[in-house]
């Protein structure tokens, strides 16, 4: 539902430096005066730690507030001061009935965000949306991350409601597969998850392959973006199995993830179960000329494609393989197009 302009706040890419509380206080006021606020846009400025501070007290009163896109606002600031600014803004989140979003992406705040954000994610039982791309949060911000959704969990069955949260994008964060089991018993725990996206973590095969075993509860994934990370055939035939499980899955992306030519095969197979598909990335992942030739076979099935992204493979781009692919695209009435270069 789109946010009436008159109920945002927005100070997107200014490029301010606020530092004390009489800084920000300016800005604050109008803050103050926007009515019924539902959306706060401050990404592309610098908050110190007291600026933080006073700028929680004004969040804090805002009980309409929806979104919060706070991405990229702590610049040039000192670890343990990012840590008390986050601190404080998380706390003030805390409390907020309406909010059903919060982006903190582009934020170096390692393990020490992480932490000072738990409190916030244990609690708030009504978020749907946590963007924490780019933050480098390590194996163990990932845990903290995981473990307070794990808790947040426990924390909606005690109130008696299903969890609300649906998007998790998690990419950039070196989270490798030291995360991996913790975020695996999140998602399992949760079911609610419609879009994830994990891309380039560093996460090998053995973490791949629990991360999606546990996706695989979530039935009504539609987004799974986990580019740049290591498959090889362990995590392909992890992918393999659950595909058949998400029958409202739209979109995959797994550039960029070495397959391998039998991982490869496992997953173009797969596809044929996945009807609802519009957009799949296989880019750079060593698909033989037999993958594309079984990619082929699965084509027809997938009748809403709008990309299908296939470069950087072991096939070439003028060999019957592609003639078949093109051929059956042709029969759904979808245009070669779609393959891009």
């Amino acid at each position: 539902m789109a946010i009436s302009a008159d109920r945002i706040y927005s100070l997107e890419g200014k490029g301010l430096k606020l530092t004390t509380a009489a800084d920000i206080e300016p800005y604050l006021g109008e803050l103050r005066a926007v009515e019924s606020l539902e959306e706060v846009r401050l990404n592309g400025n610098t908050i110190g730690a007291e600026a933080a501070k006073a700028l929680a007290d004004v969040l804090r009163t805002k009980t309409t507030l929806r979104v919060a896109t706070l991405h990229d606002i702590f610049t040039s600031r000192l670890k343990e001061e990012v840590k008390e600014s986050v601190v404080a803004i998380c706390a003030a989140l805390t409390g907020l009935p309406s909010l059903v979003e919060v982006n903190l992406s582009d934020n170096a705040f390692g393990p020490l965000g992480a932490e000072a954000m738990a409190a916030f994610l244990k609690s708030h039982t009504g978020l749907q949306v946590l963007k924490l791309n780019n933050n480098g949060l390590g194996i163990g911000g990932g845990k903290t991350i995981a473990g307070a959704l794990l808790e947040c969990r426990a924390a909606c069955e005690e109130q008696g409601k299903q969890p609300a949260l649906h998007t998790l994008v998690c990419g950039r964060n070196r989270l490798e597969n030291g995360s991996a089991p913790e975020f695996a018993k999140a998602f399992a725990a949760l079911g609610s998850l419609r879009e994830v996206r994990m891309p380039q973590n560093g996460i090998r095969p053995e973490g791949i392959a629990e991360l999606v075993a546990a996706l695989a509860t979530n039935a009504s994934l539609a987004t799974l973006d986990l580019q740049d990370n290591t498959f090889t055939l362990a995590g392909s035939q992890a992918l393999a199995t659950a595909l058949a499980k998400w029958e409202s899955l739209e979109t995959l992306n797994v550039g960029d993830c070495l397959l391998g030519p039998a991982g490869g095969r496992l997953v173009v197979e797969a596809l044929r179960d996945c009807a609802t598909l519009k957009s799949v990335n296989l880019q750079y992942n060593e698909i033989e000329y037999d993958g594309a030739l079984a990619l082929a076979e699965s084509v027809p099935a997938l009748k809403l494609l709008e990309s299908l992204e296939l470069n950087g493979n072991r096939f070439d781009a003028e060999s019957n393989a592609v003639e078949l692919i093109k051929a059956a695209l042709c029969e759904n009435d979808i245009d070669d197009d779609i393959l891009g270069s």
